[in-house]
């Protein structure tokens, strides 16, 4: 048995499935502060910006207290309705921060290196060349209420990467598996630092710190999309973690 299978060997002695329970905020907590939050909660329901409102509730942008004007613009301190939206552009403008091309510098204002990566990228040249290329909303949604599954991942490249179309038809299997080999590395990772828990300083905690900075380098290229340098990312991260000792034994 190499090092590796023995790591995620033992680390199923030590794991079973973690269930992660997050309490969504409700919009109650920034209508004292924010105009936006507040008159868009009490819209009719099933309105556009209604709906738009409330997927916004409990999403990691609440949580993180990133409200409405962070992208669209206003004044969240203003409690008349054109007063507050003042500046605010919808989304067919050129002009707008929301318009489709300027989303990933929008993005980018917070997520600098993901949105940088991304710039870097054929997907990128093509939404600035012909306007048909994916940004930050194709896969992760307005209010970043969602990360892509592996099959989520299949069904949105297949709009463009088709046999229909031409255009690479084999890459959203190649773009699965790739992002199973991602969330299988990360859990591997996860299982070596409990299985080894080294205290800091030492060479086997700089080896996983190596591993972890491996690992962060090809998740952070997953926004260019260069499906063979990620790989070549994450074969230099399962190389880092073969040079830990003997792992301890199972207890």
């Amino acid at each position: 048995m190499s090092r590796l299978d023995h790591v995620l060997a033992c680390s199923l002695v030590f794991y079973g499935v973690l269930a992660l329970a997050h309490s969504a905020l409700s919009a109650g907590n920034l209508t004292g502060e924010n105009s936006c939050v507040h008159c868009h909660s009490e819209l009719p329901a099933g309105s556009f910006y209604e709906v738009k409102s409330h997927s916004w509730v409990g999403s990691i942008h609440q949580q993180h207290d990133v409200t409405c004007d962070r992208c669209h613009g206003g004044n969240p301190t203003a409690a008349e309705e054109k007063q507050a939206h003042i500046g605010v552009l919808g989304s067919s403008d050129p002009s707008s921060s929301v318009y489709f091309k300027n989303i990933p510098a929008t993005c980018g204002r917070c997520h600098g290196a993901e949105s940088y990566k991304f710039t870097q990228g054929l997907h990128y040249k093509m939404l600035e060349s012909t306007g048909k290329g994916p940004e930050c909303v194709t896969c992760h949604g307005s209010m970043v209420t969602r990360v892509l599954t592996s099959d989520n991942l299949v069904a949105v490249c297949e709009r463009c990467h088709n046999e229909r179309m031409g255009i690479f038809p084999y890459v959203p299997q190649k773009a699965k598996a790739v992002l199973l080999l991602l969330r299988e590395s990360k859990a591997l990772l996860a299982a070596a630092e409990k299985l080894y828990n080294s205290p800091g300083g030492t060479e086997t905690a700089q080896t996983l710190g190596h591993a972890e900075v491996d690992l962060h380098d090809a998740k952070l290229d997953w926004h260019k999309f260069d499906l063979d340098n990620i790989t070549k990312l994450l074969q230099e991260f399962y190389d880092t973690l073969e040079d830990l000792p003997p792992a301890p034994p199972c207890r």
